[in-house]
């Protein structure tokens, strides 16, 4: 077990002995959840109610008469999974609407690229690029610097980039 320094134990098997939760233990002392359930256990303070244990499910219903095992093994209440079945079945189903009507109601948005600012093209072709080209105004001065067949080390220290960019943007070959 976790040794705890005193203060901290004590501090825990207090909240423990008023009843808090592990959760909450661990949430005010910052002690791990783990450490604070094997103090519980340490301590023979019983654990949580279960279902099994408590006269009613969690809506309310009388458990006893109510509870049923599923498939699966879990107590469950019958009154709260009628009550579910029922709710499910009156959801009212949507109304068939025409696919054109449907389609002209609802606009989607259209995506469209942004379109590089010319001067700051022009600036960095010329050699003084602003302080930050977007990529698309990048390869677009690295594509007209390099139909003047410069070499990447000049066209890379035009636009202010590296070598390694103006590559790139030569083997993508698209201009913006």
């Amino acid at each position: 077990m976790t040794r705890l320094p005193e203060p901290l134990r004590q501090r825990v098997e207090e909240l423990l002995a008023n009843g808090l939760s592990d959760r909450g233990v661990h949430e005010q002392t910052g002690v791990d959840r783990g450490t604070v359930a094997r103090y519980r256990k340490r301590l023979g303070l019983p654990g949580y109610k279960t279902r099994e244990d408590s006269p009613t499910c969690r809506h309310g219903h009388p458990y006893p008469e109510n509870a049923v095992r599923g498939a699966d093994g879990w107590l469950r209440c019958r009154a709260c999974m009628r009550a579910s079945s029922r709710n499910a079945n009156r959801q009212p189903r949507p109304a068939t609407v025409p696919q054109a009507a449907v389609k002209s109601a609802v606009q989607r948005p259209v995506y469209v690229p942004v379109q590089p600012d010319p001067a700051a093209i022009d600036r960095a072709v010329a050699g003084d690029p602003p302080a930050r080209l977007t990529p698309r105004e990048r390869h677009a001065a690295i594509h007209q610097l390099d139909a003047r067949q410069l070499p990447a080390s000049v066209i890379a220290e035009r636009v202010r980039c590296s070598k390694r960019t103006v590559h790139r943007a030569r083997t993508k070959g698209v201009a913006a």
